[in-house]
């Protein structure tokens, strides 16, 4: 959906935030052992956040009639502010991830499994910004790279290239666009 600049802009103000009020909550007990659960956690969500974005993409943004018209306007103005509010993608990840998984598995896997969904959350929206709004005259190779990829997923006449932070789960499930 079309958002204002300020809302488009949000996610880079409020998940960092979020982020580190989950990691002070649960590390400020100097608790090692629950620390290093902490931290496992972090990371197998930001490693599930690749996987959730390909799916994501593929399935909701290009199959589910009520979220194709509002992608099809992100492919036809790439340059437009278009998203998901923070409200609701920050509503969803704490419905969906932060709840669940306080209830089966305790306070500090859930937190950590949350931050790292974030982490990945809010890398993406930072690629995929960089990757349509960055002009400098020279990019970083990994930026690049995904942008000659991400560019590929616009305008190739095959589907594919749904994953923007990484090309692991395009290869993975055969569906990357190789120039």
């Amino acid at each position: 959906m079309r958002l204002s600049k300020i809302n488009y802009y949000l996610d880079f103000v409020v998940y960092p935030i979020a982020i580190a009020v989950l990691a002070a909550v649960s590390l400020e007990r100097g608790n090692r052992w629950l620390d290093a659960q902490w931290f496992g956690a972090c990371v197998a969500g930001a490693g599930a956040w690749t996987l959730l974005e390909y799916w994501l993409h593929r399935i909701a943004l290009h199959k589910i009639r009520y979220f194709v018209p509002m992608h099809a306007l992100h492919h036809r103005k790439p340059l437009d502010f278009v998203g998901t509010p923070t409200w609701l993608s920050l509503s969803v990840l704490t419905g969906a991830i932060f709840l669940p998984a306080w209830r089966i598995v305790g306070f500090t896997i859930a937190s950590g499994l949350t931050a790292g969904v974030m982490i990945g959350y809010l890398w993406y929206g930072l690629i995929h910004h960089g990757i349509h709004h960055y002009r400098g005259r020279s990019m970083p190779p990994y930026l690049e790279r995904s942008r000659v990829r991400h560019l590929r997923h616009h305008y190739s006449p095959r589907r594919g290239n749904f994953g923007v932070t990484t090309s692991l789960w395009d290869h993975a499930f055969g569906t990357a666009i190789e120039p």
